[in-house]
């Protein structure tokens, strides 16, 4: 068997000849009519489709081909006598992987293939590099999601996936916009990140000779937006999380954010709820699907699940009245590893997330989270320890959050202020102090409802690990 570099000095020598033969190996024009989609449709007419050469059956004076676009693949058939010698020889000096135009009339052949009877060839690239062993090649997953470009060549099923992606980013945007939703872009370089909970990547501006950061969440320049005078905003766009990797967390990734003037939590779960149905009926096609082996079904009334009362279910602990002691003391029954001094809020995160949220697998609206874990939250007038906060939980996964949106500009000062408490005891992930975006609020920001999601929405419907669903994840350099 050739190695692969006598294969690739062999379609080099091929490059060679070509160029010999006056053709131009990679032209700057084609001559595309058809989609190959478009010419199985075309019987008895002429068409010029182009893509990539797939397979080549040599017989003599004639060989079949398989050629391949992005909306599929169709047979050609070549015959000495219908493209001329010289064409003919062209055909020769081809390898698998080469982009090609052809024109010729669509027949069906005896086996009842729909074939295209090419009257002329042109050479559009010319790969010198051969792709893997169709069945053996590209089987690695890192090799995979590292040389992506080959994954979407080896794998039609890979393409159709990324398309249906950009169908649900397409359906967020059509349902959001028929809302009367503005769609805005708000900076990705900040000099104070805040609107999450999250480590952030830190660069600097050479220029201005100041420190800034990739943002970590689209939340708090959308609510000046809000207090601008917008009533209804979205922004989809790329975030930055300087955080691990795992099956459903990535360091840059898309999220969608939007905000309603005058609209409460309550409001908010029946407008998410029938998100979320459009959503998943536009991208799968059904309102039913699976996640690792479990139906997930999307089509009832959502319940609404009291944080604190599934809480005390699973653990044994009121999240309102627990010390930090029985925290620590539970974190280390659990196993659950964390840093020292990152406060209760962190803790009773870190267990719901161990003991309560894997048991939250029909789609749910999980309410009433403790203000410690929802700084940016409004609080329950009649009960202020908790939050007018949502989460949706669906598969044991959280999918989405959202707020009856804090206001007060006091309030959040001195949210603001634990938070950076907690960020000087040791708590990288906690909150900084946003001077300027408390400043706003002073001058009045209406009543707002905001939500959030990321991609790993379309991962779970899916049922695949996030690096999956993204066309270059981030990965550790080759050694």
């Amino acid at each position: 068997m050739s190695t692969l570099d006598e294969l690739r000095k062999q379609r080099i020598e091929k490059l060679k000849k070509i160029r010999e033969l006056g053709i131009d190996p990679y032209p700057a024009v084609s001559r595309r009519e058809q989609t190959n989609a478009e010419a199985l449709k075309m019987l008895s007419e002429k068409v010029t489709v182009v893509g990539r050469l797939r397979a080549l059956r040599g017989h003599g004076g004639s060989s079949f081909a398989d050629l391949v676009d992005q909306t599929g693949r169709i047979q050609l058939f070549f015959s000495r006598q219908e493209i001329g010698e010289e064409k003919y020889q062209l055909l020769k000096l081809l390898d698998l992987g080469d982009f090609i135009e052809v024109s010729g009339e669509v027949f069906n052949t005896q086996a009842g293939e729909t074939t295209v009877k090419v009257k002329d060839l042109r050479l559009l690239t010319k790969s010198i590099r051969p792709l893997p062993e169709k069945w053996h090649g590209l089987v690695d997953t890192e090799t995979r999601l590292r040389k992506r470009y080959l994954d979407l060549i080896m794998n039609p099923e890979v393409r159709e996936l990324f398309i249906k992606k950009a169908n649900f980013w397409q359906a967020a945007r059509k349902f959001l916009k028929e809302k009367d939703f503005l769609e805005v872009e708000t900076p990705v370089l900040e000099a104070i990140p805040g609107g999450a909970d999250a480590r952030p990547f830190i660069t600097h501006h050479h220029t201005l000779d100041i420190d800034l950061y990739l943002r970590i969440s689209l939340e708090l320049h959308l609510k000046r937006l809000m207090v601008g005078g917008y009533d209804k905003v979205f922004e989809i766009g790329r975030i930055f999380r300087n955080e691990g990797i795992d099956a459903e967390h990535l360091q840059d990734y898309t999220q969608l954010e939007f905000y309603w003037g005058y609209a409460d939590y309550n409001k908010l779960m029946d407008f998410v709820e029938e998100f979320y149905k459009f959503l998943v009926k536009e991208t799968m096609g059904s309102l039913k699907t699976m996640r690792q082996g479990q139906e997930i079904d999307w089509s009832g009334k959502w319940d609404r699940v009291d944080y604190s009362e599934i809480f005390k279910e699973k653990t044994g602990l009121d999240p309102l009245g627990v010390s930090l002691e029985e925290l620590e003391k539970k974190a280390k029954e659990l196993k659950i590893k964390y840093e020292e001094n990152i406060g209760k809020g962190r803790l009773i995160d870190l267990i719901y997330k161990k003991m309560v949220r894997p048991s939250l697998v029909k789609p749910c609206f999980l309410i009433n989270l403790p203000v410690e874990i929802s700084p940016l939250a409004k609080r329950i007038p009649e009960k202020p320890e908790l939050t007018q906060r949502i989460l949706v939980m669906a598969g044991g996964t959280e999918l989405g959050n959202g707020f009856s949106e804090l206001n007060d500009p006091i309030d959040q000062k001195e949210r603001f202020i634990e938070q950076q408490k907690l960020r000087e005891a040791g708590d990288e992930e906690a909150q900084m102090y946003d001077r300027d975006f408390v400043e706003a609020l002073e001058y009045g920001m209406p009543p707002t409802a905001g939500f959030g999601m990321s991609e790993r929405v379309f991962s779970f419907l899916v049922d695949k690990p996030i690096r999956e669903t993204v066309f270059f994840p981030t990965m550790r350099g080759n050694e």
